[in-house]
């Protein structure tokens, strides 16, 4: 293999454009075949790629380095220009002497420069209650010359769809992400070179409600948000011509605006489409707009507008239904086989002024016929529920999707139409790249890996929601207990930095967090105790341990340790009490609060227990980042609350927690709460507690995280897979085998049926069967703890995941007790094997260096 640097990357994107942020610079290389450690490094930064291949680094030059760091090196050379592409080189040498490089190129984004452009909105948009359509906003100008480069700079708080010349700009759906918008804006930045003329041309831009105008009655106040307004717009398009002339054509009174076809859209409603008002041609030079009116100058939405620099939401797969029927009112259902999230793309026939009737619902009735969307549309007040609807233009077969809505579904009804109408569901995420891979010879299991990778997908519109389609809502108590397996099934860490910014963004002066982010002003008192609102603390410490990157401590530190210090105002005697707990463990009834909250852990010992994880993080952020005095004053108040929670519910005699249940003991366990003597005895009392049970889980999504965890670092991976394999409920194959294609809220299958909360299922996977961990004394997988769960009762396992110095491989077969593993570490890293007791034949498999490795061993069975 020859020496090779590739995978370069400027802050978690390859050749980002529109950064506003200091450049970070990653690489991963390939030295003495895949065996070897980098030296040395040096990055060289120029103004142009000229310079930079002639050895003119006007800009940067780290020089020489003499370290293995190969990860989130921020530049340090002059002031950065707004608007601008930079190109940078790395040069690594490894341990042998060999030499490589690589080049890379970046692009700023406005960063501190004003804009020339206004906010504006449509002439007709009087009153945020009245502006419930989409309207069309267009601008006509003549380019003076042959355009060399341009880029276009556009933000538009609820949802944009922008084209030049009757050409989209990108194939990104509702940009730009939900923020608190009187806080921060996220623009969009867009090379648009290739779509410009010489002559005329025109820019033109539908904006929709999304959450900026979310007009819909709902119990979480979203009408009354402290931003809501009419939607409105801001651009600027700065062109470059071949003559070296600029020019600047932005949003301003000249700007003229119309209705659209889409005369009606609401995030929690749907959206309404008449096909009769459609202009032709109306985005495209030489249109007629006499018409048209002249858009009015608006206020701002109080926000600082930044770069976006997260990966967009795009369509990542189109689905034909598996199924469908007409049901006895002349409707059809169409089954897409898959609870997903997304719309539909319609084909229909029918008179001129006829309505199509698009409903979307992941269940169906009792009959078996008709589409229930009874039990998840309570929380919404007004309108319709999920619902698009199309009025035909009446020649022939038209086609038609929605631009302003998602829905989650996996069963579309139609109604309205002449003949049965054809359809497509359009499957719409956050477009996050894969990160990992596992399979094995359970097919389960493999299915129950799918349920939670697609329910994480389908959850990740620019933040990670709880439901998409009840709420949308980014719950953070939800996201904190997902954060890991999102990090090793996608590279989501640019997807959490920016919800993590939410999250600051929120944060009110004595440190509270409200329980859902951004927040409407709703969840400042309820559901924000420490179980929900350690999200600030755990999400940034596990992208520390999976990426190394410590940015991500430095940004959030001080708001973490407000959180804490909010806690410490809540406590008695280190003991705090007002979380939301163990929610949703086993119970018979509808989804509904009162059932969703009658677990047995009391709500102080988890709360509690978040309470001492979160004073043992900061310490452990604090030596990170070199804060002695904090590191001392937090392990200080940690020992205090362990002292307390101990003296409060702990019996050093039986040991148990109290509540006696599975999750009393895992929290306890998986919390770092007990002694070392006292975690075998400890875990003994958990085993019989499963035992009695049955080997079904008495957990909630709190529990369900700590009872695996406490399984697999015990070796216990058997008793893990013997609960949730089990067939009958509450289990996981249980909802397997009732049909889940995503993830349940409820053990019993009420309440949503596309959720993430008990995902941390996958991240066992991986960390525990697979047996792939991070080490964080060396985090970002620098040392790779391998320790699979061979003898679980699994025959073969196949796990994958992508570090940030290339992909870890830890695949094994087991059979009659004689196990092969394949193993693969990547270059600059090491890993310690870990074999179950009992385990002979492998020629010293504790310290594994970088490269392929072959073993093979004899190991007893578990089970």
């Amino acid at each position: 293999m020859k020496d090779k640097v590739f995978g370069l990357s400027c802050n978690h994107a390859i050749n980002p454009i529109g950064l506003d942020s200091v450049p970070a610079f990653s690489w991963k290389y390939a030295l003495q075949g895949g065996t070897g450690s980098q030296r040395t490094y040096r990055i060289c930064v120029a103004s142009s790629l000229g310079n930079l291949t002639s050895g003119i680094f006007d800009c940067w030059d780290s020089g020489t380095v003499a370290s293995n760091r190969s990860h989130y090196v921020e530049y340090r050379g002059s002031s950065l220009l707004p608007r601008r592409s930079y190109h940078w080189k790395v040069s690594v040498s490894g341990e042998d002497g060999s030499a490589c490089e690589e080049l890379g190129v970046f692009e700023t984004g406005k960063l501190e420069e004003r804009w020339s452009a206004r906010w504006i909105s449509a002439a007709h948009h009087k009153k945020h209650d009245d502006a419930l359509d989409a309207p069309y906003l267009r601008k006509a100008f003549t380019a003076s010359g042959r355009p060399m480069r341009a880029r276009l700079y556009v933000c538009s708080p609820g949802y944009f769809d922008a084209s030049i010349n009757g050409e989209r700009v990108s194939d990104e759906e509702l940009p730009t992400p939900f923020t608190k918008y009187d806080s921060r804006l996220l623009y969009c930045t867009y090379d648009v070179t290739d779509l410009l003329q010489s002559g005329g041309n025109a820019v033109g831009v539908i904006i929709g409600n999304g959450w900026y105008n979310c007009f819909t009655e709902d119990v979480w106040n979203s009408r009354q948000t402290s931003w809501r307004h009419v939607t409105k717009l801001i651009a600027e398009l700065h062109v470059e011509f071949e003559d070296g002339s600029n020019e600047i054509i932005q949003t301003d009174s000249s700007w003229k605006s119309s209705p659209s076809p889409i005369v009606f859209n609401g995030i929690r409603n749907g959206e309404h489409y008449d096909a009769r008002l459609v202009q032709p041609g109306w985005d495209a030079a030489g249109f007629d707009d006499a018409d048209w009116s002249a858009v009015k100058v608006i206020r701002p939405p109080g926000g600082c507008l930044e770069a976006m620099e997260m990966e967009p939401i795009r369509v990542t797969r189109t689905i034909k239904p598996t199924a469908h029927w007409q049901t006895p009112e002349g409707a059809y259902v169409f089954d897409t086989g898959q609870n997903m999230a997304g719309i539909a793309r319609i084909t229909v026939e029918g008179e001129p002024g006829d309505e199509v009737v698009v409903r979307y619902s992941e269940k169906l009735k009792e009959d078996g016929v008709h589409i229930n969307q009874g039990s998840i549309s309570g929380f919404v007040r007004s309108g319709d529920f999920q619902t698009d609807r199309y009025v035909l233009a009446g020649e022939g077969k038209e086609t038609w999707r929605p631009r302003f809505v998602y829905h989650g579904f996996q069963y579309v009804e139609v109604s309205g139409c002449t003949g049965m109408p054809s359809i497509e569901a359009l499957m719409m995420h956050t477009d996050v790249a894969d990160s990992g891979g596992f399979s094995c010879d359970d097919e389960t299991l493999n299915a129950l890996q799918h349920a939670a990778r697609i329910g994480t997908l389908a959850n990740l519109y620019g933040q990670p929601t709880d439901s998409p389609h009840r709420e949308k809502n980014a719950w953070t108590g939800d996201a904190s207990l997902s954060t890991e397996q999102m990090l090793l099934n996608f590279h989501a860490t640019p997807l959490l930095r920016k919800w993590l910014a939410d999250i600051r963004d929120s944060q009110r002066p004595d440190g509270a967090l409200p329980c859902f982010v951004p927040s409407t002003g709703w969840g400042y008192n309820w559901g924000n105790g420490p179980d929900w609102s350690s999200a600030i603390t755990n999400i940034p410490w596990q992208i520390y341990l999976y990426t190394g990157d410590v940015r991500v401590l430095e940004e959030n530190y001080e708001a973490i340790t407000r959180h804490f210090r909010f806690m410490e105002s809540m406590a008695e005697d280190w003991i705090v009490r007002y979380g939301i707990g163990d929610w949703c463990a086993p119970f018979e009834g509808k989804a509904i609060s009162v059932n969703m909250s009658s677990f047995t852990s009391p709500v102080a010992v988890t709360d509690t227990a978040y309470f001492y994880n979160t004073a043992d993080m900061i310490a452990k952020m604090a030596g990170v980042l070199g804060r002695q005095y904090d590191e001392q004053d937090y392990q200080t108040a940690a020992e205090a609350i362990k002292g307390a929670f101990r003296a409060a519910f702990y019996d050093a005699d039986t040991h148990r927690v109290a509540g006696d249940c599975q999750t009393s003991t895992a929290c306890a366990i998986y919390q770092d709460l007990l002694d070392a003597s006292e975690i075998a005895p400890a875990m003994d009392v958990l085993l019989q507690q499963i035992a009695d049970t049955d080997y079904h889980q008495d957990t909630g999504i709190l529990g369900n995280k700590y009872i695996y965890n406490a399984l697999g670092e015990a070796g216990r991976m058997d008793v893990a897979l013997r609960m949730a394999l089990n067939p009958t409920y509450p289990s996981f194959r249980d909802w397997i085998d009732r049909g889940a294609t995503t993830l349940w809220e409820c053990w019993n299958g009420g309440g949503s049926q596309n959720h993430h909360a008990f995902s941390d299922i996958s991240a066992s996977m991986y960390k525990y069967l697979g047996g792939i961990r991070p080490d964080e004394r060396e985090p970002g997988f620098r040392h790779i703890i391998l320790k699979p769960a061979l003898g679980c009762g699994l025959g073969s396992v196949k796990c994958s995941h992508e570090s940030p110095h290339g992909p870890i491989v830890s695949n094994w077969d087991w059979v009659d007790g004689s196990v092969t593993l394949d193993i693969r570490i990547p270059g600059g890293c090491r890993a310690t094997l870990e074999l179950p007791p009992g385990s002979s034949g492998a020629e010293s498999p504790g310290d594994l260096s970088a490269g392929t490795h072959h073993l093979s061993i004899t190991c007893p069975n578990q089970s």
